[in-house]
């Protein structure tokens, strides 16, 4: 794993500039490749986090729904297959982001977050409060659907954190 890691490392400015690129069929193939690269790798991936997760956030900006929706899947895999609270970090700034189509997939992502992370990696202060922010952003959201994932990412957090609950009631009050 860790000679595959490098090699990512080194390849991630034309494998980004692939994922970028207005061609579908390059940036599909681009998106494909590092779905199947965090199958391989699972946990070791998380190195690779900074140079792969915000490209993959900012396709979720295009107006293209093929994009959207690619991009969408590989940030899935990548949650599923590294586990690491470390994407709460870049998912919080995104749901503030102009773009309606980037703040719902970052609020699915949020949802899935929780819904597949360790608790107890969840429980610590800092993540505990990226979350609390994701909800209290999430839930005044100007587009109704990404006020929805909201609602579920709050009874996520609801059952997992159930302490903390209280103090994010009255901070939103």
């Amino acid at each position: 794993p860790s000679d595959l890691v490098a090699a990512l490392r080194a390849s991630s400015r034309p494998i980004n500039s692939a994922l970028n690129s207005e061609r579908t069929r390059l940036s599909g193939t681009a998106t494909d490749f590092i779905s199947t690269a965090v199958s391989a790798l699972g946990r070791f991936f998380e190195s690779l986090l900074p140079q792969y997760f915000p490209t993959l956030l900012t396709l979720c900006t295009r107006a293209n729904k093929v994009f959207v929706a690619r991009a969408k899947t590989c940030i899935h895999a990548v949650i599923e297959h590294t586990q690491s609270p470390v994407i709460l970090h870049y998912l919080v700034e995104s749901v503030k982001d102009k773009s309606v189509s980037l703040r719902l997939a970052s609020a699915e992502a949020v949802l899935l977050c929780l819904n597949s992370f360790n608790p107890p990696d969840l429980e610590k202060e800092a993540r505990a409060k990226d979350i609390e922010n994701i909800i209290r952003v999430s839930a005044v959201d100007a587009n109704a659907d990404v006020r929805k994932v909201a609602r579920k990412i709050f009874d996520a957090y609801k059952i997992l954190l159930p302490g903390r609950v209280h103090r994010c009631v009255l901070l939103d009050a």
